[in-house]
C-alpha cells in the first residue's frame, strides 16, 4: 500500500488544491501530518492556521509564515 492509497485521493487533492492556489505545489509532497514528518521536517496539512495562512508547519504546529512574523 502507498502513502496516497492510504491518505486517500480526495485528502490529496483537497491538499494539492491548497498548494496550487498558495502558489507552491511542490508543498504537497511534504508529509501531511506532523506524525508523519517525524516531528523533524516540515509538513503540509493544507489547512489554514488559526491566523489565516496557509503554508507548511513546523513541530509547534505553528506555520512558517506564523514563524517569520513572530505570531
Amino acid at each position: 500500500m502507498t502513502h496516497r492509497d492510504f491518505e486517500g485521493w480526495d485528502e490529496y487533492n483537497r491538499r494539492f488544491t491548497a498548494a496550487t492556489e498558495a502558489g507552491h505545489p511542490e508543498w504537497v509532497r511534504l508529509a501531511a501530518t506532523n506524525k508523519e514528518a517525524n516531528g523533524e521536517r516540515p509538513y503540509f496539512t493544507g489547512r489554514e492556521c488559526k491566523h489565516g495562512h496557509i503554508s507548511p508547519r513546523y513541530k509547534s504546529s505553528k506555520c512558517m509564515v506564523c514563524g517569520l512574523h513572530g505570531l
